[in-house]
């Protein structure tokens, strides 16, 4: 006879007692639940406590960095392309012209633009600038989750996540909170979806499962920063030495091509005109102090326990994680000079290595397990919950340990804004007397002290505050304009930025700079220094419109205007067909060269057919010698608007340089053009009397919006049918053939969804 009574599925007869099991899962799970939920409190009260709320949600304007010129960005998305129905276009505010969000990437600031529907567009802009940092924990979370990973790994990995936040190493590299400060909240912002896409991806190849969701987070990724999209193509080549099959492979390709599609809209255009952008030649960083720097050195004899310890286990969930840390680590040595700055890359290694650390923590658990229990005598079936308690202690610990007064002063100085500086009002009185100024474009003489109004870039926020373009942007890549620009500056400034790497520059001599600026036709300057304004003060080609004692400073600013001929000129010699291998190189000696400021040059690949028509020359200067252009003709009735100019004239077949800066995309009706025109202008020759030049779209701008538009159709249509599928038809089952039915109906559509 059997004397025990039915214990169930869910009992357990231990030593004369009978024990619930789905109760002791429940108490279990409930623990986790409220350390995990322990865990992210102290995490986000954490973040809170530096960007305390009175600051976030304040109206103030954002200072920073190149944060705090961003706004010209966001702004003119907001107010210029959207309504129009573009994301990218022509934007006149900044290096006589560019190529708005066609060279930068643009989700951040649609998240921006979308926040400003519900709120002060001040508050939309912090909001947006710090949505990456806030979302790195959660998604490191989410990422251990989906590997498969049980608590108390996750919360561990996540509070991790925050020491490599504060970290104060590094205030330019990206992903942290001083780099996400001085402008690079992009790279916040993809950085830690691209954290929970590696995870996804890993869960797709081992289920060999396609799902939609994954290759939309991939475009989306692509869309906020294509360097954290470069790493992700590289890190992935993982899966092709780790059994690969052709289902795999099916769904690598299934993911990658979803996200290429969904990003072509904007990512075909960046890469078909790359030529025309201002490309910087980074020298790379070196060493182990970069590699390995300071705050890193705490957590890695954690990061060496968590790799050896994983490599012992042979956990195959987290050898990719120890692939992107070796691969990191390797390209940051191996990476040549060029486009790419192997400092983007040392983020992925920072974070990784806590990361790991976390692992190493983890992996020691039955080591703690068993301290406790033998000093403090607490039962080890508690371990977890104190593991995961102490990981979040040990991630408080480094943050307010060490300060961190760089990180608290920097978010106090972005965050309240430019009207919180002590000189607001003398930067606003600036910014108001120019907006009273007639039509024209600004230089500024660049200079740390500039600073003191929030950022040394608070001059570029004129197009912003004064409704006047400036010369300077923070997006400098984005023209062919600024390496010029940036020569312009280092003749007008005694402190220039000499921004653009691989340029010559000349030294402080205002004359040049004057000369200079009648070129792009830049009518007024506004110095800082003694030095600059000394001379400027004896050039005959300057007048002074006013001084601006800068209060509680010795700072003071002097405004000067110059005569220039307008946007649309007549050269003075007839223009010299150019063919060079190197046309920036070709024009940046032609521009240091004052005799030859008259005599244009044309880039022969985007003017074939004047080839015959003018003079043909190469590289060296001294060969680029023309004749005079005999003409009695009169340009008139010049328009600008952002994207389009038009005028009149009287010179029919004769060059007319046009004072912005040259973009494949500008097209010309009554003219022939616009051509490449030195040093980075356009230049048309008229074929009737008006002449309009527009931004419009090239080929690709066409093949590219419409092979984007199919894409995003095809994924809403997708998730349409699964919303009905999901939703819809188990309701209408249930009516018909019962709950029971409904419900076998309800999961077999879970087990066949891929989103």
């Amino acid at each position: 006879m059997d004397i025990l009574p039915d214990l169930g599925e869910t009992s357990v007869y231990k030593k004369g007692a009978i024990i619930d099991t789905s109760t002791q899962k429940d108490m279990k799970s409930k623990a986790s639940l409220y350390v995990t939920v322990l865990g992210f409190a102290v995490i986000y009260l954490t973040l809170l406590s530096f960007f305390r709320p009175e600051l976030i949600l304040s109206p103030t304007t954002t200072a920073g960095g190149d944060t705090g010129a961003h706004h010209y960005v966001a702004d003119y998305l907001i107010n210029h392309l959207l309504p129009h129905g573009k994301i990218t276009g022509w934007s006149p505010g900044w290096y006589a012209g560019f190529p708005m969000l066609h060279f930068y990437f643009p989700f951040p600031f649609m998240i921006i633009a979308l926040l400003n529907l519900f709120m002060q567009y001040e508050v939309a802009f912090k909001l947006g600038t710090i949505l990456g940092l806030f979302l790195l924990p959660a998604t490191t979370y989410g990422a251990f989750r989906v590997l498969g990973f049980r608590f108390p790994l996750p919360i561990m990995a996540a509070a991790f996540s925050l020491p490599f936040l504060f970290m104060e190493s590094y205030s330019i590299y990206g992903a942290n909170i001083l780099s996400t400060l001085a402008g690079e909240f992009g790279y916040s912002l993809s950085f830690s979806l691209t954290i929970l896409f590696f995870a996804l991806l890993y869960r797709d190849v081992k289920e060999q499962r396609f799902r939609v969701s994954t290759g939309v987070l991939l475009g989306i990724i692509t869309l906020s920063h294509l360097v954290t999209t470069i790493m992700i193509v590289i890190m992935s080549t993982y899966y092709l030495f780790r059994r690969l099959n052709l289902k795999r492979f099916g769904i690598l390709a299934g993911v990658f091509g979803l996200g290429f599609v969904l990003s072509s809209f904007w990512g075909l255009p960046f890469l078909a005109k790359l030529d025309y952008t201002a490309h910087m030649q980074w020298d790379q960083l070196s060493g182990l102090n970069e590699l390995i720097p300071e705050p890193l050195r705490l957590f890695f004899p954690l990061t060496v326990i968590g790799v050896a310890g994983a490599l012992a286990k042979r956990d195959e969930r987290v050898y990719f994680l120890l692939w992107s840390l070796v691969v990191s680590a390797s390209l940051f040595f191996l990476l040549p000079p060029g486009r790419i700055w192997n400092g983007r890359l040392l983020p992925f290694f920072y974070f990784f290595s806590f990361v790991w650390a976390a692992y190493g923590l983890w992996f020691l658990r039955k080591v703690i397990a068993q301290l406790l229990y033998d000093y403090v005598l607490i039962p080890k079936r508690h371990s977890d919950y104190i593991l995961g308690v102490l990981a979040a202690a040990i991630a408080a610990v480094a943050v307010f340990g060490v300060g961190n007064r760089v990180a608290d002063d920097w978010i106090k100085w972005n965050y309240s804004g430019f009207e919180g500086k002590t000189q607001w009002a003398s930067y606003n009185e600036i910014n108001e007397y120019i907006k009273g100024l007639p039509p024209g474009r600004v230089m500024i003489e660049h200079a740390n002290a500039i600073d003191k109004f929030g950022t040394p870039r608070a001059f570029e926020l004129l197009p912003y505050f004064a409704s006047h373009p400036t010369m300077e942007g923070t997006l400098m890549e984005a023209s062919l304009t600024a390496p010029f620009h940036f020569v312009n500056q280092s003749e007008l400034s005694k402190e220039p930025s000499h921004a653009i790497l691989g340029v010559k520059y000349p030294p402080l001599n205002v004359a040049d700079g004057i000369r200079h600026l009648k070129v792009y036709n830049i009518p007024y300057f506004l110095a800082l220094s003694d030095e600059v304004k000394s001379e400027a003060d004896n050039n005959p080609d300057l007048e002074l419109l006013k001084r601006f004692k800068v209060k509680g400073t010795d700072m003071e600013f002097a405004l000067y205007e110059t005569e220039t001929e307008g946007y649309v000129t007549i050269p003075e010699y007839k223009p010299l067909l150019t063919e060079t291998p190197d046309w920036r190189q070709t024009a940046l000696d032609w521009y240091a060269q004052p005799q030859l400021l008259e005599t244009p040059l044309i880039e022969l690949g985007h003017a074939k057919e004047l080839k015959g028509k003018y003079k043909m020359v190469g590289a060296a200067t001294d060969k680029m010698v023309s004749k005079r252009i005999d003409t009695d003709g009169r340009v008139s009735n010049v328009r600008i608007k952002d994207d389009e100019l038009t005028f009149s004239t009287t010179a029919i077949g004769v060059p007319h340089w046009i004072k912005i800066s040259y973009f494949p995309n500008w097209k010309a009706t009554g003219a022939d053009g616009p051509y490449l025109a030195s040093p980075s202008l356009m230049m048309v020759i008229p074929k009737q009397k008006d002449v309009r030049l527009y931004y419009g779209s090239t080929f690709i701008d066409i093949f590219a919006a419409w092979f984007g538009a199919i894409g995003w159709f095809a994924v809403l249509a997708y998730a349409l049918r699964f919303a009905w599928r999901r939703f819809a038809v188990p309701a209408t089952s249930s009516m018909r053939l019962g709950d029971g039915l409904a419900g076998a109906e309800l999961q077999g559509e879970a087990e066949r969804s891929n989103i």
